[in-house]
């Protein structure tokens, strides 16, 4: 079995390489995708001498422009889509809040349970050094939790999440068609709404270690009101066939 790690990356040159050195400790069978959503920084170059320090095959897309976190992450799917044979698609952000010691549990919940998308929450279990954003961000977390909950009877504690496993029914799928801004919560409720298989594990986070957040100020607004309307809209169509 051959897993692909998705990592998309904006203006991140200083967290990417001990992201990707921290990855180094999986086993064999995991490659890893970094996406150069449009940098200004050097963020390329250090993805290329990560890649050739890396025990693991490391693969590097760079993009045009900027794109925006959703566009970022379906070109790794894509790539998983042209190139075959990868079973489960993981993603995992390149700011190293991210603990790669879970990202085998997450795969292996998968396997388990026949889930086609595990999700890595900070909230199922609380742990000393576990961050958990700001007040603002764990409030909109919890509303699209019930939000989503509400219309699909779903229940996932961490819906905006970024670290999460998907299996081929779904990444195929999103390789195809996925959301392209604050893509996380719009991509879940698509599989519940569908009746695909959804877990979550405990995981712990951490505070970014380089680089600024897409997602501040007025943008959070424009953030709620956005995924919100999608979520609604997206209920009002039939289920599809996968």
């Amino acid at each position: 079995m051959k897993n692909l790690i998705v990592i998309p990356a904006y203006n991140e040159e200083q967290a990417l390489p001990g992201t990707i050195a921290a990855l180094q400790a999986l086993p064999d069978g995991f490659e890893i995708v970094v996406i150069n959503d449009g940098s200004r920084d050097g963020t390329a170059a250090a993805a290329q001498e990560a890649a050739r320090a890396s025990r693991l095959p490391v693969h590097l897309i760079n993009m045009p422009s900027n794109g925006g976190i959703g566009v970022a992450v379906q070109a790794g799917y894509l790539f998983a889509a042209r190139r075959g044979g990868f079973t489960y698609a993981i993603q995992f952000d390149a700011d190293g809040q991210h603990d790669a010691s879970y990202l085998q549990a997450l795969v292996a919940e998968c396997e388990a349970k026949h889930l086609d998308l595990c999700i890595g929450s900070r909230f199922l279990q609380k742990s000393e050094g576990n961050f958990q954003s700001t007040l603002t961000r764990r409030v909109g977390i919890r509303f699209f939790s019930r939000l989503i909950g509400l219309l699909s009877g779903v229940r996932v504690t961490d819906p905006t999440s970024g670290f999460r496993c998907a299996g081929p029914r779904a990444w195929k799928r999103f390789s195809e068609r996925y959301p392209d801004d604050y893509p996380e919560p719009e991509s879940l409720f698509w599989c519940a709404r569908n009746k695909l298989n959804i877990g979550e594990i405990p995981v712990r986070m951490r505070e970014r270690q380089g680089g600024i957040t897409s997602i501040r100020y007025f943008r959070t607004i424009y953030y709620m009101v956005k995924v919100s309307l999608a979520i609604v809209i997206d209920r009002l169509r039939a289920r599809e066939k996968i």
